[in-house]
């Protein structure tokens, strides 16, 4: 009787711990091994954390799947301390899930400046819109109107401002800023057949960036060249824009 009650419950536990087992291994084809198998890598929205607090920016940052470093503290003059005032990449633009975006803090106000006494504008000729910003507010001053002028230079870059730099400005006046609109439009060159490293040089030389990458695999095509893009080639698009690619890689 013993010996059947041993056997009874030697069997259970075995049979309990093998269903533990299977629905372990379940779970993770069903979640897990489809992904890696697709070798695709989820793409995310940069979210706006413009003006958050550092602990609210990572938590929306936390549960987009992304990182978060302050890359430096600025003077503002309109932000509190603590708060953020630049992020790179932009929101909205698109990143790798587990990707890193940098900011920088707010330092609150700078002493202010006496009333009537005069500001040099500083030169922030090449410099990114945000950056100068950034640039402009730790000087004590602001940004007013932002105009967009077609150039060669890269979307948002600054080309000119208005006082021009050296001038002498009372506290208070805005800045204007005129910046670059991207360069007119460029023709989307053709991708397919090229390696990863040859199309982006491709891309550069047509003054446009890399987009998301995926992979699949054909064997109608040979391994590790892109298969397919878009936009697709000759098409005419805003100088800076992303080409999205699709590369066909040996299967695992």
């Amino acid at each position: 009787m013993y010996y059947q009650q041993s056997s009874a419950k030697v069997f259970w536990i075995a049979f309990l711990t093998s269903l533990v087992v299977s629905s372990l291994v379940g779970f993770v084809f069903v979640y897990f091994i489809p992904e890696v198998m697709s070798g695709k890598t989820q793409t995310i929205t940069i979210p706006d954390v413009d003006n958050l607090e550092l602990q609210k920016a990572e938590m929306i940052m936390d549960e987009k799947g992304l990182k978060i470093i302050v890359e430096d503290e600025k003077y503002h003059p309109t932000t509190k301390k603590g708060r953020v005032i630049y992020q790179k990449p932009t929101a909205g633009e698109t990143a790798e899930k587990g990707s890193t975006v940098r900011i920088v803090l707010s330092k609150g106000p700078k002493a202010e400046v006496a009333e009537g006494e005069e500001i040099i504008v500083p030169a922030v000729i090449g410099f990114d819109l945000n950056q100068a910003k950034v640039y402009l507010a730790e000087r004590g001053l602001s940004v007013g109107v932002v105009d967009k002028e077609e150039s060669e230079e890269t979307k948002d870059v600054v080309l000119r401002t208005i006082p021009e730099p050296g001038q002498k400005v009372t506290e208070g006046v805005p800045i204007k800023l005129i910046v670059s609109s991207g360069g007119g439009k460029v023709s989307v060159p053709n991708l397919r057949g090229k390696s990863e490293y040859r199309a982006r040089s491709l891309l550069e030389e047509s003054g446009l960036e890399m987009g998301r990458k995926s992979y699949t695999t054909s064997g109608e095509h040979a391994f590790d060249i892109i298969i397919r893009q878009s936009p697709e080639p000759g098409v005419t698009i805003e100088k800076g824009s992303k080409v999205d690619i699709t590369v066909n890689r040996e299967g695992r």
